[in-house]
């Protein structure tokens, strides 16, 4: 890594603890928000690849713990390491599977590219994380933390709910992270060391 690849880590890392704080609660799943904190890190995977993603994701669960705690902070912020991961494989994966089908010159074809990436980080995300919450998060490790036990109804009832929240995210974040970097990657100008999915 070079000089300006490590100052754009940690400005996206920095940028992404900041964004921390904002929280749009919803109105189906109670204690879950919709948080805008991924897009600088899903940013950071498209402009410089998975290596830079992962610390930017790394970095930003640490501000989480250390600068802004949240209750069971321990606990969900690995949680939160996981679904970003996940969506990003989705991301990645549409990505090698679309690599070189389309012009990047062309309106239509970026918008069928942004539609493919947040299509498959959707799926990934909104299939694989609703099965580890209820069994890993609210099964194991919750009442391990907490001390205490979930009702199994209670449980139950969340599968919509978490199935709901974790398709929904990449549908905004994706598509949002994709224009930022399509349009950061413009600025900042092609460089040998960023190999980006954009790239």
């Amino acid at each position: 890594m070079n000089t300006k690849t490590i100052t754009l880590t940690i400005a996206f890392a920095a940028l992404a603890i900041a964004l921390n704080v904002i929280k749009i609660p919803t109105f189906y799943l109670p204690g879950f928000n919709y948080r805008v904190y991924e897009i600088p890190i899903v940013v950071s995977f498209l402009l410089f690849g998975p290596k830079i993603g992962i610390l930017v994701t790394i970095l930003n669960a640490l501000g989480q713990l250390f600068i802004i705690p949240a209750p069971a902070g321990i606990v969900t912020v690995w949680f939160g390491i996981l679904a970003i991961f996940i969506m990003m494989a989705g991301v990645y994966s549409a990505n090698r599977l679309l690599k070189g089908r389309f012009s990047s010159g062309n309106k239509f074809c970026a918008s069928k590219i942004v539609g493919y990436l947040t299509v498959s980080g959707a799926v990934f995300r909104g299939v694989a994380m609703p099965m580890l919450d209820f069994f890993l998060l609210y099964h194991i490790l919750l009442p391990l933390y907490l001390g205490r036990t979930f009702m199994e109804s209670y449980m139950v009832g969340l599968i919509p709910g978490l199935i709901a929240f974790n398709a929904t995210v990449p549908l905004y974040t994706i598509p949002i992270s994709y224009l930022v970097a399509k349009r950061a990657n413009k600025v900042l100008g092609p460089s040998s060391s960023i190999k980006g999915l954009l790239t």
